[in-house]
């Protein structure tokens, strides 16, 4: 149930009184509208969304490269569901959701996913994409160890 921020962050809240900041992508910030996310909740999204930010919580959300338009999607430009723009514009004005900036936009063209690829592959492409700290565990794992 990857959308249902709002349980993390009530389960975050019972140990600590700071402030919380969740970082996700776009992709995840467009599920949160979805409303297969908060069947089980009587007032649906709007009270998913209610319970997420109850807690001084704040989204930061890093860019998505999309592939088919070429665009950068960021929480400026993104599209929130036409029933939902305004709701929307108020949590960005209310500094409830931030953006993340990138320095180099086509860092975005890969994705875990793609990188998981890479390394199933067995060649040495996906080292460009893995921190180095992880290079030698991954090794270990392709031979077998």
């Amino acid at each position: 149930r990857s959308a249902e921020f709002y349980r993390i962050a009530t389960y975050l809240s019972r140990y600590t009184a700071e402030p919380i900041a969740i970082i996700l992508s776009i992709g995840l910030l467009n599920e949160l509208f979805k409303a297969k996310w908060s069947e089980n909740l009587a007032g649906g999204i709007l009270e998913s969304f209610g319970r997420l930010f109850k807690n001084r919580v704040q989204l930061f959300v890093y860019p998505w490269h999309n592939t088919k338009s070429l665009e950068l999607v960021t929480v400026d430009n993104f599209k929130a569901p036409e029933n939902w723009q305004f709701f929307y514009q108020h949590l960005l004005q209310n500094d409830r959701i931030h953006s993340i900036g990138v320095g180099d936009p086509a860092l975005l063209a890969m994705t875990s996913r793609k990188a998981m690829k890479l390394i199933e592959a067995g060649g040495s492409d996906w080292q460009q994409w893995v921190p180095e700290e992880a290079h030698q565990l991954v090794r270990r794992i392709q031979a077998g160890s």
